[in-house]
């Protein structure tokens, strides 16, 4: 009896073994028109650390309402980013987030996007075509920032050219080990993170999307980045001359990654305001509940 069994196990561990070894190996990675992306990179490091956050109309709606959203934890798939952390560690070393111009620790980061896509030429969110999505540093934290001037649509071209680049090159990536959402890119690859995106020029002369790279605030945990919609002014936009303020996102040296809404708290009068209207609605229909037709 005992020797009968010893097959069957041996087939079940090698099964379990095979299908461990399935979920271990990489996967390719695919961006879709309108997404997000936050790119790390490091100067004197050879890598780069990319994640796709999504469709930028999961940012609208969050921005749409008051509050703070982790990212890391629930994001637009509601599945989370995975472990950036680790990636973050093994890219640019355990002290990726301290505050610190040495190598190995003055990472800095950033976010990217744009409506439309050399993969897909289909508009999207019902926004403009050339509609940028971008961080702006504050200084200081606390303190907000000052996006760059809306352009017109050839100028915004040029930067959702760049975007673009990147953007092709990051489809059909392999995955990490650690997130389903992030790629490692080589130096030696063309378009990745660093060439296109936090170029100062990308956006306009003395803009830099990622954190200022000297100074107190230079660490990406000490670090926030104002989230900007950018449409050109000559295709329906141009309403706000220096974009659209979505919210505001922070990191922490866990990795997690938050979203604070740009939308502003009712102040407590408004509270009191709408309290007052609802209590009148709901003795107005009591009180015409009573009126007994005559």
């Amino acid at each position: 009896m005992k020797k009968r069994n010893i097959l069957p196990a041996g087939l079940l561990a090698a099964a379990a073994l095979a299908t461990l070894a399935g979920r271990a190996q990489a996967q390719t990675v695919t961006a879709n028109t309108g997404d997000l992306f936050l790119g790390f990179n490091e100067p004197g490091v050879t890598s780069d650390y990319v994640v796709d956050l999504g469709p930028a109309s999961y940012f609208l709606t969050l921005a749409a309402t008051p509050g703070t959203t982790d990212i890391t934890t629930s994001d637009f798939s509601g599945a989370g980013l995975g472990n950036i952390a680790t990636d973050l560690s093994s890219v640019f070393g355990s002290s990726w987030y301290a505050n610190s111009s040495s190598v190995g620790s003055n990472v800095q980061w950033g976010i990217a996007g744009t409506t439309t896509s050399k993969l897909s030429s289909s508009q999207v969110f019902g926004l403009p075509n050339d509609t940028l999505f971008f961080t702006a540093a504050e200084l200081t934290p606390g303190s907000g920032s000052t996006g760059p001037a809306a352009k017109g649509t050839n100028a915004q071209n040029t930067i959702w050219t760049n975007i673009n680049n990147f953007e092709l090159n990051y489809t059909g990536e392999n995955d990490t080990a650690n997130s389903s959402h992030a790629t490692v890119q080589a130096s030696t690859q063309q378009d990745i993170w660093n060439v296109y995106n936090p170029q100062t020029n990308a956006f306009g002369a003395n803009i830099n999307i990622e954190q200022p790279t000297s100074g107190t605030y230079i660490g990406p945990t000490n670090s926030q980045l104002d989230l900007y919609e950018l449409q050109p002014t000559d295709n329906g936009g141009g309403s706000a001359p220096n974009g659209t303020e979505l919210g505001s996102f922070t990191l922490t040296s866990s990795g997690q990654l938050d979203f604070t809404s740009a939308a502003a708290v009712p102040e407590p009068s408004t509270y009191a305001t709408v309290g007052l209207g609802a209590a009148f609605l709901l003795l107005f229909r009591r009180r015409t509940r009573n009126v007994i037709p005559g």
